[in-house]
């Protein structure tokens, strides 16, 4: 995304720029490795859609206010139900990837060196995919009637920690991995 955007190219970010290469890696893997038609992939990105929505409208999806758990736990959020939506589970099983994606990035930190959405936000990206996969993984291997935690509680939870959480740590480049010089 990042490159294209360089290039003057159009950018369709999911669910913010600095999150913007969960969505397309994990529509890659759909399209390319599981061979997922158009209209599957299509109806799967409706569902990462809502799942966006709902985190938008109940918390926030920006790094300034959420730290990164906003922007890459979304995104990670909105791949799980994407994959598990095409996959053709039940919306039980796609509530839960989406809760699980998000569990695993709460509280973290948006803090990139320089200012600069690189250093670590295209790896947490990567990471951000892999977390998304393997919450597909488990959503869909286990019973949904046995998830403990809701969707909208895991939102919740993630609204009252970016609160919580203090605006060094929040997209200002003043605390955390921020303040560490590259070694090159």
């Amino acid at each position: 995304a990042s490159e294209e955007n360089a290039a003057g190219g159009i950018v369709v970010t999911a669910p913010t720029s600095g999150a913007s290469g969960v969505i397309p890696g994990l529509t890659y893997l759909a399209k390319n490795h599981f061979h997922y038609d158009k209209v599957t992939l299509r109806k799967g990105m409706w569902a990462a859609a809502a799942v966006g929505f709902l985190v938008k409208h109940n918390a926030s999806i920006s790094g300034a206010e959420m730290g990164c758990m906003g922007e890459i736990g979304t995104a990670s959020a909105m791949g799980a139900a994407l994959l598990t939506y095409c996959a053709g589970k039940s919306m039980a099983a796609v509530e839960s990837a989406a809760e699980i994606g998000i569990e695993h990035h709460l509280g973290m930190t948006c803090d990139p060196i320089g200012g600069y959405v690189q250093i670590p936000c295209i790896e947490r990206n990567a990471m951000g995919a892999v977390k998304a996969y393997n919450a597909f993984l488990l959503a869909s291997s286990g019973s949904p009637a046995m998830q403990k935690i809701s969707f909208d509680s895991v939102i919740k939870v993630m609204k009252a920690t970016g609160r919580d959480m203090s605006t060094r740590y929040k997209e200002t480049s003043e605390a955390g991995l921020a303040l560490s010089a590259t070694e090159c």
